[in-house]
């Protein structure tokens, strides 16, 4: 067969050496008629020369998916025995596995076990719950089976290195002056402070069964603020208590809570002075409604009584409702700010101006006599602020549901007024000392929403009186004939502040995930994805 094959071989050459020479000894014209041919479609030809255009973008392939791969079935053992030593029970499961067992000289203790059609490591699992063991299979037909000693393991816990406490007031007094004994006072007094390591430490110490000693340490667990870093001193059993407690922690204490807030004030028109009929704006919306749990036969979680607009009405809820509201008078926005807050965190936003003002005090001086010279007078003045405008401090809870309760207080100040300070000295000396006379509305409440329910908070009506004086300039401000000559118009304006407020749980702060509704609204040039995976922050 191998002398076919160089047979066949030495053919096909001595065939082939005609045709060469015979392309070989072709004149210049037959060559040159050749090269003249037109090409046909049989034949490759030279590829035209490629404009120049712009390079397309790339195509990223698509990941492949890795084919499956078997995974063996292991084999099930059935075991029923009832107060054995846990090494004898280990030889003999691995004698029936066939496997090579190694078990420390340590490993001590009976077992009681009931195992029906289970695999050899969940039989381990069941035995370890009972005898303090640590086992690992080197191979897949050696297994070592050790005491569960203590040893560290560490664990990496991405969370700001901070404390923090929080303390809200607020009180009504009926008296005026500090001496009036007549006084009622209320006073509604909150607070909250949050160190999360210091925290997360004693709670890691009472898994173990340990106590903080005085310098605020313990033998088992080290914590580290500064890396992020918990080490913990354990057993295997430990351990897995140990990682399930940490991993519920960083899921629920790293969820975010984005809070819209819109302030709207609406001068009320005379069909309705005593404010926003919310049934009538439920009827013409659909989607505004008046939801309360105090009525059943169970309270098994906080009740809620509260006014909200339905989620499913849209990103432009409080857009639409805010026009729906013009019917009840002229509105206007006051603010409407964006925040984000941490579960259990508060947040604080002002957005305020700090108006400046000064109290005056005149020290009288005395004039000059036979018994000596007299002193000057002494105007000592001293700056005050006071911060006029919005502020907001906010504390959310994500519940398991993905349900929010809000610890809310927002404030609104302006300055109605500056009031002369009455004090006689000033008088005398011809000094005028003005103090601002600040409005201040503000709600604090505890509601509870669900993520993207708007809550409204309203209620809050002011009486403006303005005064205006019309007719004859400089007659018309006369004293006594001054109504001669002019009209004098009492104005009063009644006003309602409403407060819509959307809780949002994020639990994926990305632009590709709970933001996409933001993506339109990043400057991305062509070609440029970085802006895109970057986190959306106000």
């Amino acid at each position: 067969m191998g002398m076919s094959k160089n047979y066949w071989k030495i053919v096909l050459l001595i065939t082939g050496l005609p045709l060469l020479t015979a392309c070989n000894n072709l004149t210049n014209g037959e060559k040159e008629q050749i090269q003249n041919r037109p090409d046909s479609g049989r034949h490759l030809s030279v590829a035209e020369p490629i404009s120049s255009v712009g390079i397309p973008d790339i195509v990223r392939p698509l990941p492949v998916v890795a084919a499956p791969q078997i995974v063996p079935q292991l084999e099930l053992y059935s075991v029923v025995v009832q107060d054995v030593q846990v090494s004898e029970l280990l030889f003999a499961m691995a004698r029936d596995a066939g496997i090579n067992v190694d078990v420390h000289t340590d490993v001590r203790g009976a077992v009681s076990l009931n195992v029906i059609d289970q695999t050899l490591p969940q039989i381990l699992d069941r035995i370890s719950r009972q005898i303090d063991i640590r086992w690992n299979f080197e191979r897949a037909d050696y297994l070592i089976v050790e005491p569960d000693l203590p040893g560290l393991r560490s664990y990496r816990i991405d969370y700001v290195n901070v404390s923090r406490s929080a303390q809200s007031v607020v009180s009504v007094s009926t008296g005026v002056g500090e001496d009036d004994t007549n006084v009622s006072t209320s006073v509604l007094t909150q607070a909250s402070s949050n160190d999360f390591w210091q925290t997360l430490q004693e709670n890691l110490s009472a898994i173990l069964g340990e106590s903080i000693d005085d310098e605020g340490g313990t033998r088992s667990v080290i914590v580290s603020p500064e890396s992020g870093l918990v080490t913990v001193r354990a057993n295997s059993r430990q351990h897995r208590e140990i990682y399930d407690f940490i991993e519920s922690v960083r899921t629920r204490a790293l969820f975010q809570v984005l809070i819209e807030a819109t302030i709207v004030e609406v001068n009320l028109n005379d069909r309705f002075r005593s404010g926003v009929d919310w049934s009538l704006l439920a009827r013409d919306n659909g989607q505004v409604s008046f939801s309360q749990d105090l009525l059943g036969l169970e309270l098994d979680d906080t009740p809620t009584n509260v006014l909200t607009i339905d989620k499913s009405a849209g990103p432009d809820a409080i857009s639409a409702t805010i026009k729906l509201l013009s019917q009840f008078g002229d509105t206007q926005v006051l603010s409407s700010p964006k925040l984000m807050a941490l579960n259990n965190q508060t947040a604080m936003l002002r957005v305020v101006d700090n108006r400046i003002y000064f109290t005056i005090e005149v020290e009288a001086g005395t004039a000059a006599s036979a018994a000596g010279p007299g002193t000057p007078t002494v105007y000592t003045s001293e700056v005050h602020s006071v911060p006029v405008g919005f502020t907001m401090a906010v504390t959310p809870q994500i519940s398991q549901n993905d349900q929010v309760t809000l610890n809310v207080r927002p404030t609104i100040s302006r300055i109605i007024r500056f009031v002369d300070d009455p004090n006689p000295a000033l008088a005398d000396a011809g000094v005028i000392s003005s103090i601002p006379e600040i409005q201040i509305r503000e709600i604090e409440s505890i509601l509870k929403v669900d993520s993207g329910q708007i809550a409204i908070l309203g209620g809050l009506m002011q009486d403006t009186i303005d005064y205006s004086n019309t007719g004859l300039p400089g007659l018309n401000r006369l004293p006594i004939i001054g109504g001669l000559f002019g009209i004098k118009d009492r104005n009063t304006v009644k006003t309602e502040l409403i407060i819509f407020i959307r809780p949002t749980v994020i639990k994926r702060a990305s632009i590709n995930a709970d933001f996409q509704e933001y993506r339109e609204y990043l400057p991305v040039s062509a070609g440029n994805t970085a802006a895109q995976k970057s986190l959306l922050t106000f």
